[in-house]
C-alpha cells in the first residue's frame, strides 16, 4: 500500500505562513475566491509592465541554453526571444541540453568558452551549476535565467541577475480558489505533486493551505507522485485514493498537465463503472491537450499557462536593462486561468496554441527601446 506524505521545505513554510496571515480575510472567503478566480480568468487587455528604461544597446551576443527545445515552454520563450531579436541588431544562437542535466552542464561551459555577452538558462536549474554561472560572473557574462530558481528575480549567490517566473504562490493559489469557486466552497481535493522539485512542493503546499482556509472545504490528501512515474503509478494510485476516500473526490488540483494526460484512463473506467468522476484542475503547464480537454469539457476544468512569449521579449529587455547597468525590472507576468470561459482565445491560435496576452507587450518593449 502506498504512504501519504505532506511535503514541505522549511524556508517555505515560514514564509507561505506569514504570506497566509498577511492574507486572512475578514468576512466572505467564496466572495473573495470568486474576485480571485474572475480577475484571473479575465483577458489582460492592459499592459502592466515597465513603461521606461533604456535605449538599446546595439552589437550584443547571446547564447540561449535550453533544458530540451522538446519542452513547450522552453521552446515557447526561445521563439519570444527570437522575435524580439529580430527587430534588433543583436546576434542569437541556441544550444539544446537535450534534457540531460550533464549535457546542460557541458552546454553552459561551452556557452562561456565563446565569450558571449549573456548566457541565457531555458529552464536549467542554476542551483545545480552554480559553479559554472560563478564563473561566467568573473568573465563579465550576463546571465539571465528563465524558471532557472524558484522565483521571480535576481540571484547574487547564483550570479543570476534575473530569473524570469509567474509567481508559483500565486499560480498555486488561484488554482485552489477555482476549485472552491467551481464547488461552491464544498471541495473536497486531493492535490498531486512531485517532492523532487521545490517548485513543486511549493505549489502543493499552497493550494493545501488554500483549501484548508476554507472552512466548509476538505483537504484529503497531499499526493507524492514524481513526473517520471506518472505513466507507471498513476493507475494504481488512482484506484488506491478513490478506494480510501470512498469516492468522495471532488476536485483533483495537479502541479502539472501530466497528473491529468494520465489519470484520463482511470476517470474513463470511472464512468463505464457508473462512478462519480473529479474535476481537475491543473496549476501549470498549458498544454495543447489540455486547452483541447478543457474546450470540449473533458475531464479538465482549467490549467495556468505562462505567457511565453511575453517572457521571451522580457528578457530581451532585461538584458538590455544588464548591459546598462542598471537593476532588473523585477516584473512577473500576472496569473492567467484558462477555463472554458476564455479557451477558445487559444484553441482558435492554432499555429502555436501559446497563451499570448492582447495587452500591447511588444510595443510597450519597443517603444522603450527606441527610447521614446
Amino acid at each position: 500500500m502506498k504512504k501519504i506524505i505532506r511535503w514541505s521545505v522549511s524556508w517555505f513554510i515560514v514564509a507561505y505562513s506569514s504570506y497566509s496571515i498577511a492574507n486572512t480575510f475578514d468576512g466572505d472567503f467564496l466572495a473573495y475566491a470568486r474576485e480571485k478566480v474572475a480577475k484571473a480568468v479575465a483577458s489582460d487587455l492592459n499592459w502592466d509592465g515597465p513603461t521606461d528604461g533604456p535605449k538599446m544597446v546595439h552589437e550584443k551576443n547571446i547564447i540561449f541554453i535550453a533544458s530540451d527545445l522538446r519542452n513547450g515552454g522552453v521552446y515557447g520563450v526561445a521563439r519570444g526571444m527570437s522575435q524580439a531579436i529580430s527587430k534588433l541588431d543583436w546576434h542569437l544562437r541556441f544550444i539544446d541540453g537535450l534534457g540531460s542535466e550533464v549535457r546542460q552542464g557541458a552546454a553552459l561551459r561551452k556557452a562561456i568558452g565563446f565569450e558571449p555577452d549573456a548566457i541565457v538558462l531555458g529552464g536549467i536549474d542554476a542551483q545545480r551549476h552554480r559553479e559554472t554561472l560563478k564563473l561566467a560572473e568573473s568573465l563579465g557574462i550576463v546571465v539571465i535565467g528563465w524558471h532557472a530558481t524558484e522565483r521571480a528575480g535576481g540571484n547574487e549567490e547564483l550570479g543570476l541577475y534575473m530569473n524570469i517566473t509567474t509567481d508559483p504562490i500565486d499560480v498555486a493559489e488561484v488554482a485552489a480558489l477555482l476549485a472552491i469557486v467551481n464547488s461552491n466552497g464544498n471541495v473536497n481535493a486531493v492535490v498531486f505533486t512531485d517532492p523532487n522539485y521545490e517548485i513543486a512542493t511549493i505549489k502543493a503546499n499552497v493550494m493545501a493551505d488554500t483549501i484548508t482556509r476554507c472552512q466548509t472545504c476538505t483537504l484529503l490528501e497531499v499526493q507524492p507522485l514524481p513526473l517520471d512515474k506518472i505513466a507507471e503509478e498513476m493507475p494504481e494510485t488512482f484506484e488506491y485514493l478513490w478506494d480510501k476516500h470512498e469516492e468522495q473526490i471532488t476536485h483533483i488540483l495537479a502541479i502539472n498537465d501530466l497528473y491529468i494526460d494520465y489519470a484520463i484512463p482511470s476517470l474513463e473506467s470511472n464512468i463505464e463503472k457508473g462512478k462519480p468522476v473529479s474535476d481537475n484542475i491543473s496549476a501549470g503547464d498549458g498544454s495543447k491537450a489540455a486547452y483541447k480537454r478543457i474546450d470540449q469539457d473533458y475531464f479538465q476544468l482549467a490549467t495556468v499557462p505562462e505567457p511565453l512569449y511575453l517572457q521571451g521579449w522580457q528578457t530581451v529587455d532585461e538584458l538590455n536593462r544588464a548591459f546598462h547597468g542598471m537593476p532588473p525590472s523585477g516584473y512577473s507576468a500576472p496569473v492567467h486561468l484558462v477555463t472554458p470561459e476564455n479557451v477558445a482565445e487559444l484553441i482558435n491560435q492554432e499555429d502555436t496554441g501559446i497563451y499570448d496576452p492582447q495587452n500591447g507587450y511588444r510595443d510597450a518593449y519597443l517603444k522603450i527601446w527606441k527610447g521614446r
